[in-house]
């Protein structure tokens, strides 16, 4: 689906890399790694929002994929309502304004938000406005999907059904994910892959694959999901104190 070439940016200093990755089509990849490792400077580089100060992105067959981004910050426009704001993407991109609809109905109706398509953002609660973010991502008919730290501001019970409403996203719409986050948790239930970069500039320090079965019951956890968890914590604790 994804791969950087030797990819190296910088700014006054070095950011990122150089640094070579290969993401497969289908496959859900969590970042982690501590606040200036370069994490959403990688999420740019792929969606072509930004470019690199020198190597390639490529994308599968050359041609660039229907991509979404999700932010920490949900980024609504408060003055529109909820289904406005999933709207606008297409919007953007002079799309066939009655499929649109069609589409933002459908995805707000698969992230829970049945009902409140004509609310506010004031109206909604944190974990409401990020499923407005979702939908607003998927309606663009994405292959791959791009999320930047989206879970992090939320308690920890919409986060862990948030995490599984993603998970379902993922495996019944085939997408590819890209997901920052600094919770080795998180990282580990989501991922079939976690990635742990260094600092400045960042690199990648490990590429982790996980098989573990995911599981909410920690009785039903395996040992090797906690090893796993353990493996990744000690290696940025060794990053952070160098």
């Amino acid at each position: 689906m994804l791969k950087f070439n030797k990819i190296y940016k910088e700014y006054d200093t070095p950011i990122l890399g150089p640094l070579s990755l290969d993401i497969k089509k289908n496959s859900f990849v969590s970042i982690l790694g501590s606040s200036g490792a370069g994490k959403s400077t990688l999420l740019r580089l792929a969606s072509n929002i930004i470019k690199p100060t020198s190597g390639s992105v490529e994308y599968l067959n050359n041609e660039k994929p229907n991509i979404g981004f999700v932010f920490q910050d949900p980024t609504l426009l408060p003055w529109r309502s909820v289904i406005d704001n999933v709207l606008l993407p297409a919007e953007l991109t002079s799309e066939n304004k009655k499929l649109s609809k069609q589409k933002a109905y459908f995805w707000l109706s698969k992230v829970g938000l049945e009902g409140k398509e004509n609310s506010l953002p004031n109206q909604l609660s944190g974990g409401q406005k990020m499923r407005v973010s979702i939908a607003r991502a998927m309606v663009q008919d994405c292959s791959l999907l791009l999320m930047d730290e989206p879970f992090a501001a939320l308690d920890e019970v919409t986060r862990n059904k948030l995490e599984d409403d993603l998970l379902d996203i993922w495996e019944k719409n085939k997408l590819t994910v890209l997901f920052v986050t600094h919770s080795v948790t998180e990282a580990v239930y989501l991922a079939e892959r976690v990635l742990v970069m260094s600092s400045s500039p960042g690199k990648i320090l490990d590429d982790v694959v996980i098989t573990e079965k995911r599981s909410r019951d920690d009785s039903q956890q395996s040992s090797e999901f906690f090893s796993k968890i353990n493996y990744l914590t000690n290696i940025l604790k060794k990053e952070n104190n160098e």
